[in-house]
């Protein structure tokens, strides 16, 4: 029998209680909630008006999904991050059956945005960035209403519960594979040992800024490092590593940048705890001879850099949009949406320590309108989290029709079995 009353689904989401939240915002305005759990930390976070624990292995996986969205009509399923292992697999099975994929991401404008698109973010966005597209997009550009404060201490109290209520319900959820490190120790060691070189780098970070804002300012090119495991390097560049990256940076620089120029490299703040390319650095600036004009920072504030540098570099980090944002000339070495002719160099890399091609503001700022208007939501997923998940229901509500029940059940085979309650679901 079908249900008039829409269901939607939530897979895993950020780290803390932001989807458990979102749950109760959409159960209380008509909604039937749906929640699966892949591990403890899922569990302790979970809330919906219906909670299940996935047991199944990796494997079974995609029919187990399948046969939960047949059997409860799910209209749309909510995730954060389309690269994690289980909704890479989940992604084909929701557009066979033409049930709605949203998937939420940090905000491509942040910090007072969070960003959700369908069908999946960042290189995989559906969203129309072509020159064409862009044309009619406004050219107004536009800011978030309230200003979200910093969440640094919330992220590492969410991860902390996170991670602890996996580990000791690891016994539960034998099958379940992560998309990075899992023991909280070994989380937490990271944690403190990012905290601790935080302050052992600030005075040299202060040096470094002063060199820069003083005898280096318009003398240096700025390489925005990303975080080493992040899924923009994994899914969405042909890097195998970050460390490739950087090499391949330094070695266009010693051979094509201006002898009186510097490059300046600079650590990811999410990835401090994690590694250190000092080392690597320095055998690079020896093996390609540009020892002294290869700079290495940790937590300058790249507004500082901004308004210094010649133009910076990345694989595809958003920090590109926000050098775009400062009309400083970007050069993406991997793929990203907004890597567009007219915004970003689209010259090669060794060109750009030459000839840096310049923003065209205008379509800067159509690209912006449109990037606002159709994925950002003002709020956050570890501050103001009744102001976000309104305005994310809202901007849901307001952007994506409601798909039709029966056209889910009509595009699949009819369910053969529900995959074995005493081995696949609590």
């Amino acid at each position: 029998m079908l249900t008039q009353t829409p269901s939607v689904l939530f897979l895993q989401g950020p780290l803390g209680p932001f989807f458990r939240e979102l749950a109760r915002e959409f159960s209380g305005n008509g909604y039937t909630t749906h929640k699966i759990n892949f591990n403890g930390g899922d569990r302790f976070y979970s809330g919906a008006d219906h909670c299940v624990d996935y047991l199944g292995s990796v494997e079974q996986w995609p029919e187990f999904l399948e046969n939960y969205l047949l059997e409860h009509q799910i209209q749309t399923v909510f995730l954060m991050g389309d690269c994690r292992l289980y909704h890479r697999l989940a992604k084909p099975v929701c557009e066979r059956l033409n049930v709605r994929f949203m998937v939420f991401e940090e905000g491509y404008l942040r910090p007072d945005t969070i960003t959700l698109e369908h069908g999946g973010v960042n290189d995989l966005t559906s969203l129309d960035f072509s020159l064409m597209g862009l044309a009619s997009a406004s050219s107004q550009r536009l800011s978030a209403e309230v200003l979200i404060p910093a969440s640094m201490g919330q992220r590492v109290k969410f991860a902390a519960f996170y991670y602890w209520a996996a580990w000791f319900q690891r016994q539960r959820f034998v099958d379940y594979q992560h998309h990075r490190a899992f023991s909280p120790v070994v989380e937490g060691a990271k944690w403190i040992r990012g905290f601790a070189r935080k302050y052992l780098n600030k005075w040299r970070d202060r040096q470094i800024q002063q060199q820069l804002s003083t005898e280096l300012s318009g003398r240096f090119f700025l390489v925005a490092l990303q975080v080493h495991d992040d899924s923009q390097i994994l899914y969405h560049s042909d890097y195998p590593s970050v460390e490739s990256f950087i090499e391949e940076v330094v070695a266009s620089f010693a051979d094509h940048g201006d002898h009186r120029d510097f490059l300046v490299l600079k650590h990811h703040p999410m990835d401090r705890g994690y590694t250190d390319y000092q080392r690597l650095i320095d055998q690079l600036a020896l093996r390609y001879g540009v020892v002294g004009r290869i700079i290495y920072c940790h937590d300058i504030p790249l507004p500082v850099l901004y308004h210094h540098t010649r133009g910076v570099v990345t694989v595809n980090s958003t920090v590109g949009i926000s050098a775009l944002l400062h009309e400083l000339p970007v050069k993406v070495t991997g793929r990203a949406f907004y890597d567009i002719r007219h915004l970003t160099s689209q010259c090669s890399l060794d060109q750009f320590w030459q000839a840096p091609e310049p923003v065209h503001s205008e379509l800067f700022n159509r690209l912006h309108s449109l990037i606002f208007l159709e994925s950002q939501i003002n709020g956050s997923f570890f501050t103001e989290l009744p102001l976000t998940c309104r305005n994310t229901r809202l901007f849901y509500e307001q952007n994506f029709a409601p798909v039709c029940v029966a056209d889910i059940v009509n595009v699949a085979e009819p369910v053969q079995a529900v995959v074995n309650e005493g081995s696949a679901v609590a």
